[in-house]
């Protein structure tokens, strides 16, 4: 009996979505530190015009993450959204399934790199595949609509723990749902400019933490920190472990806190983690930088949730994946934004983009703010505001 039990109980496990996100995001974690090692090497010899032969290993490194980042955010915007009107009719698993395929191709393509010494720009057409399969704008969207339509309103409001991204979007999800089935809920009034709001502090944090997170690779393996591939794997994993302190954030200050304040907290932790990281020297102040960033991942999760229940579940998927299509856009102006300035200020003042995302994410908060003056005026008039948003929506 305790066989067949097993059997079923591991049955159970994997048809359940936070396996599949450990899983990726280990596979991403061990990929990205690879894949820069490879870079490197391959960028070691670069030599450009009016550049030190630091600068120009540098102007190498992130003139490739560069183009293979704007692919990997530019190509998947028709698929992802292809397979977003796929799963809101029914085929939920498809927006999981279709972008993971493309991303098991995408990186046995830098294995056949190293095997055969193919050149670099092999891993741009692995972008594209990876791409064309949704990619990540496919799979997030897909991973939080499971998990919203296995949840009533309130649970939803602040059970999203831990989203990280990409990095750059990076912002990756694990979430906690209910097993239960969910509740029936009747329609809600749509209020369109509270995901207006959210929509903008999403562009502005994703922006922030995507032009931070792009040149984070380059600026460690520079001099004075100058990482070897061991330091570079402690750093993912550093970077790793905010996945854990955000969900227990999320945890602890749920009990206290309101959503949009678990918002602010993120946003300030990252704040301060990426001020503190402009004036880096040494690998225990990139630690102690990297320490103020506990609750980074928290704001795009919770913005998440926050969007989840302002549209009715038949287009939860469309709403998620238009979100994750903003950040999408983000992408293809803090990519280009970030490096140009990064490479124009690698003699004077590497750091300044640091200062930068900084500065945006603090920007990034007045509409946060805002949206919760709205959310109080809803809770005062709300048999006005009901009328108002049916209007709206109608």
């Amino acid at each position: 009996m305790a066989l067949p039990t097993l059997l079923h109980s591991a049955s159970v496990v994997l048809r359940q979505v936070e396996p599949l996100i450990v899983l990726e995001q280990l596979g991403s974690s061990l990929f990205d530190t690879a894949l820069s090692m490879v870079v490197k090497d391959r960028g070691a010899n670069a030599s450009y015009p009016d550049r030190s032969r630091e600068e120009s290993q540098q102007k190498a490194f992130t003139d490739f993450y560069m183009t293979y980042n704007l692919i990997i955010r530019f190509v998947p915007i028709l698929p992802a959204l292809l397979l977003a009107r796929l799963s809101d009719r029914g085929w939920r698993r498809a927006a999981l399934a279709v972008p993971l395929s493309g991303y098991l191709l995408s990186r046995i393509a830098l294995l056949l790199l190293l095997v055969f010494r193919l050149p670099l720009e092999v891993m741009f057409g692995a972008a594209v595949v990876f791409g064309l399969s949704g990619g990540f704008g496919a799979y997030w969207p897909g991973v939080m609509t499971l998990a919203s339509l296995g949840s009533t309103a309130e649970d939803r409001s602040k059970v999203k723990q831990v989203q990280s991204e990409d990095p750059e979007e990076n912002c990756h999800l694990l979430t906690s749902t209910s097993d239960s089935p969910p509740a029936a809920e009747p329609p809600a009034p749509v209020d369109k400019v509270t995901v207006v709001l959210l929509f903008v502090a999403a562009f502005l944090y994703d922006f922030a933490v995507g032009g931070a997170v792009e040149i984070l690779g380059a600026f460690v393996l520079k001099a004075p920190l100058s990482w070897t591939a061991a330091q570079v794997g402690y750093g993912n994993a550093a970077g790793c472990a905010i996945f854990l302190t955000s969900f227990l954030g999320v945890i602890v200050f749920r009990r206290c806190v309101s959503d949009v304040m678990l918002i602010l907290i993120g946003m300030m932790s990252f704040a301060s983690g990426m001020y503190f990281m402009s004036f880096v020297t040494t690998t225990l102040m990139f630690y102690l930088a990297r320490s103020l960033n506990l609750f980074a991942l928290i704001p795009m999760t919770t913005i998440r949730a926050l969007v989840s229940q302002q549209v009715p579940a038949s287009w939860c998927s469309t709403a998620l994946t238009c979100l994750q299509l903003t950040l999408k856009f983000a992408g293809l102006a803090y990519i280009p934004t970030f490096t140009k300035i990064y490479q124009g200020t690698l003699d004077w003042f590497p750091g300044f983009v640091f200062i930068l995302a900084s500065s945006v994410t603090v920007l990034g908060m007045i509409p946060i703010r805002y949206s919760q003056r709205i959310s109080l005026e809803l809770q005062v008039f709300p048999d006005v505001t009901t009328k108002v948003c049916f209007h709206s929506y109608v």
